[in-house]
């Protein structure tokens, strides 16, 4: 299966996340805000990203600016509670910097592994 990073400030969406992406059959590594997500990404090591927008230190926006600069081709799954902004704000914001997929907290873990199977399937 994939090998997919997650980043999320909050411990217990990281966890509930990764617990339910393993059980799926990915490799997840773990990230607790932008700045570590883009220390942390490699290429080779990861197919997609599921990234929150609204994190301390580096942002999910800026974060996902960066990462899409520095590798066009990576797969990104955005998802936020809009934090500050409205939600369907955070989220059309998260598409035109380059998200593929986006997802309202809260969501089913159906709803999640749809998504990924979605964006994996995609070339």
């Amino acid at each position: 299966m994939a090998k997919i990073l997650v980043v999320d400030d909050r411990k217990v969406v990281r966890d509930t996340l990764k617990q339910v992406l393993e059980k799926s059959g990915h490799t997840v590594r773990l990230a607790c805000n932008g700045q570590e997500a883009l220390d942390d990404y490699v290429p080779e090591e990861t197919d997609l990203v599921v990234l929150d927008m609204f994190m301390p230190v580096l942002n999910g926006f800026d974060a996902l600016v960066e990462l899409r600069q520095r590798h066009s081709d990576v797969k990104v799954l955005a998802m936020s509670g809009g934090g500050e902004y409205v939600l369907e704000d955070a989220l059309d914001e998260a598409k035109n910097l380059g998200a593929q997929r986006v997802l309202a907290k809260p969501f089913q873990m159906s709803e999640l592994l749809e998504a990924v199977d979605d964006l994996l399937v995609q070339h």
